[in-house]
């Protein structure tokens, strides 16, 4: 029996990183993806904001306070959930052994795809 080798994906800031992809003028900018209510939390933030402190959890005064400059973005669940389908049919195209654990998390079983893409390694 062959041994199997188990890939595990996950989009790290994956609302921030849609956000940026799709809103140019937030490239390269701190921003918290936030919900819609007045008092609300950072759902996740991009790495820039990261770097300057943002952490998931914290409230929008506290953010604003350790990066003045955080731009806040109201989330949009319909636009991560279509992302997601398109990167997941995307990945089902190396392996139809693909099982969806989140939004931005799946695992790949790519033990039948070394001759055709490679290393696991290289597959990652």
């Amino acid at each position: 029996m062959q041994e199997r080798i188990i890939l595990h994906m996950d989009m790290d800031a994956f609302f921030a990183s849609v956000e940026q992809q799709t809103r140019p003028g937030l490239r390269g900018k701190p921003i918290a993806v936030i919900g819609s209510g007045k008092r609300t939390v950072v759902t996740t933030s991009s790495y820039e904001a990261r770097a300057r402190g943002v952490r998931t959890g914290m409230n929008i005064f506290e953010a604003r306070r350790v990066c003045p400059e955080i731009l806040l973005v109201v989330g949009n669940n319909r636009k991560y959930t279509d992302t997601s389908a398109r990167i997941i049919r995307i990945l089902e195209g190396y392996t139809p052994l693909t099982e969806v654990y989140s939004i931005d998390e799946a695992f790949l079983d790519i033990s039948g795809c070394i001759r055709l893409f490679g290393a696991p390694e290289e597959i990652a």
